[in-house]
């Protein structure tokens, strides 16, 4: 037959978890990376290394009588963050913190298929890394006026919240940093990691060797290759293949350069 292909599947399903820290430390506290103030990363035992740590968002202020009824907070006003009593003592402290998601994913796999038909061959990689969560801190230089003044703001902050669009999630566009804005370590910057990405496509084709043999070649094969052809994701930044350090900025995005595209044209000879 002209058609044949292969077909490799591959996976792995990954548990990871912080089983002992030095005596009398129920964390690592040597290990508390900082971004701009922020502290996002607390390696605890009983969760994965590199785990988010911070306040839980549970909203926005909508009104004025809805800020006055709620748990002593710092900064707390109308289009502000509002954070999760979670001790439920009434009032918003550090107590209130908790873990928001683990940057090691939970499933990686990978599918390599080669069809091959005559002088044809089609070869394509595709990746998956499923179960992740990202903690995108590049949204604190983006999303609020006062972080980065004159740099560039991402078009998200145009459904900020306003007394007309009170179902937003970004918070009121406004010239102030304070605790229930942009200072906290908080579940609005962590989102889902997952993607799925075709890492390389290659297309060739390999005279016949009745032809080889009128030009005095062994082989001849043209191709034409494509790294990073897309990305399925519904991660909000540039990238969500996020490198870092295993135990200090793992899963931290703070503005990683996204992989590139590449176009490769090349000719296999032989004599």
């Amino acid at each position: 037959t002209d058609l044949s292909y292969d077909l490799t599947l591959n996976g792995s399903w990954l548990r990871n978890e912080i089983t002992a820290v030095a005596p009398g430390n129920t964390y690592l506290t040597s290990v508390n990376p900082s971004y701009r103030g922020i502290a996002p990363i607390r390696n605890q035992v009983g969760y994965s290394i590199s785990s988010f740590y911070g306040y839980k968002v549970t909203g926005l202020f909508q009104t004025a009588e809805e800020v006055a009824a709620a748990p002593i907070q710092s900064g707390k006003a109308i289009g502000r963050f509002r954070y999760e009593d979670l001790d439920g003592n009434g009032e918003i402290t550090t107590a209130d913190r908790t873990y928001l998601g683990s940057p090691v994913p939970k499933f990686t796999g990978g599918f390599n298929f080669i069809l091959r038909y005559k002088g044809f061959d089609l070869e394509g990689y595709l990746y998956t890394s499923l179960g992740n969560k990202i903690f995108n801190v590049s949204k604190w230089f983006t999303d609020f006026y006062p972080s980065f003044q004159g740099a560039a703001i991402s078009e998200r902050v145009k459904g900020s919240w306003t007394p007309e669009n009170t179902g937003a999630e970004i918070p009121i566009f406004e010239s102030a940093s304070n605790f229930s804005t942009n200072t906290q370590s908080s579940s609005f910057y962590v989102e889902d990691g997952s993607y799925l990405r075709l890492q390389n496509v290659t297309l060739g084709y390999t005279l016949p060797n009745a032809m080889l043999n009128k030009l005095s070649m062994s082989k001849l094969r043209i191709y034409m290759a494509v790294n990073n052809v897309f990305t399925v994701t519904g991660y909000d930044g540039l990238d969500p293949a996020v490198g870092g350090a295993a135990d200090t900025t793992f899963g931290v995005d703070v503005g990683n350069y996204p992989v590139t595209r590449q176009f490769t044209l090349g000719v296999n000879l032989g004599f």
